[in-house]
């Protein structure tokens, strides 16, 4: 079985993914939050699961470098240094830093929350290690000229990498370059420093994003950079997509079909790119599918997602959809009360509409077509 959390983590993602039995439960990680939403999230949700023996992640992702996914990922590495009942383990880090760009395509400057991340990685000899481990290191991406990576995990599960291209990567530069101007990139020691001065991302005591939301098409450099993948286990699949750009989804999605022999692919559930902005959906991808549930990680706060124009070309191509939302606000009722699919929403609660949604993924008897 897998099963998906989207921890509340306001207006970004965290999402805490479990597959394997009861008895051998494994664990993935993907993306930490805004700064703000870390203690009652994802330092919360880490803390339940005790003892720390059984904090034992095969594989963490930090899809990109936007704050609203990076910056909870920022305080919990500092966070399991410094408190005892914070540590936990780390098979596979996969996050693309200054260190993954291709070195001919190097600039001067980088991200300054990227800057961070990749800090904290190469100071920490154990992370180090499991830096981006399958791809020796180097970026995780997907090239036009080999086949779409797939990664095994312990416990049979698969993972097919579907974005970012090399292309994404190489866009991301334009922005990096308004970052730091009094540094030099991949200087880890320097890089830790300023982190440490920065009092918003201390372990608990608005977070800038790189990208701007447009109308259309999708376009932000930080976006298409998205660490974007499948993940399959026992015949259930699950589709996560970051904040992935429209036409990279679709372009590995067609090569993932065309890799398998399927004209349609079919997946479980559908984690959707950007928080349901419209800017990320498009019919060449959407049009792929056969997927009756849909993911939604967002408070609506800053952008005002999910977007009801992504519910109407979901629904269109996809008769029968649920949305599932992981908060229960104002924007994301805008989904509701329309027949032409249903939503749900988390329980109620006399203290917090914040929390979050568990949706568990059932393994299947023999493999779906994909």
């Amino acid at each position: 079985m897998i099963s998906i959390e989207m921890l509340p983590a306001a207006h970004g993602d965290s999402l805490w993914i479990e597959y394997g039995s009861a008895r051998e439960t494994r664990r993935i990680l993907i993306d930490g939050g805004p700064a703000h939403t870390y203690e009652s999230a994802l330092q919360k949700r880490m803390k339940k699961l005790t003892p720390a023996e059984k904090r034992i992640f095969e594989l963490m992702v930090v899809t990109h470098i936007d704050a609203d996914h990076i910056d909870g990922a920022l305080i919990l590495l500092q966070d399991k240094d410094k408190n005892a009942d914070m540590k936990f383990q780390v098979k596979e880090f996969w996050f693309n830093a200054w260190e993954q760009l291709p070195k001919a395509e190097r600039d001067t400057f980088a991200p300054l929350q990227g800057e961070f991340l990749g800090g904290l990685l190469t100071l920490d000899t154990t992370l180090k290690q499991v830096w981006n481990k399958s791809f020796n290191h180097a970026a995780v991406m997907v090239s036009e000229d080999k086949p779409l990576p797939v990664i095994k995990l312990a416990g049979g599960a698969q993972i097919t990498v579907l974005g970012p291209t090399i292309k994404e990567l190489k866009r991301l530069q334009a922005r990096w370059s308004s970052a730091i101007r009094d540094f030099s990139p991949g200087d880890a020691n320097e890089a830790k420093k300023r982190l440490l001065e920065r009092r918003e991302y201390k372990p608990p005591e608005s977070a800038a994003v790189f990208a701007t939301p447009q109308v259309g098409t999708d376009r932000t450099p930080a976006n298409g950079s998205s660490i974007s993948f499948l993940l399959e286990h026992e015949g259930a699949s699950l589709l996560l997509l970051g904040d992935a750009h429209a036409p990279t989804i679709a372009g590995s999605l067609k090569r993932l079909a065309s890799d398998r022999s399927l004209s349609m692919l079919e997946f479980d559930a559908v984690k959707l790119p950007h928080h349901g902005s419209m800017g990320n959906v498009s019919k060449d991808w959407v049009g792929m599918i056969k997927c009756k549930r849909w993911l939604i990680s967002t408070s609506g706060a800053v952008f005002g997602h999910p977007d009801i124009e992504t519910a109407k070309l979901i629904a269109k191509l996809c008769p029968d959809s649920t949305f599932y939302c992981n908060y229960d606000t104002e924007t994301t009722r805008k989904l509701a009360n329309n027949s032409d699919w249903s939503v749900v929403f988390p329980s109620q609660s006399k203290s917090s509409k914040q929390l979050g949604m568990c949706l568990p993924l059932k393994a299947k008897t023999s493999s779906k077509t994909a």
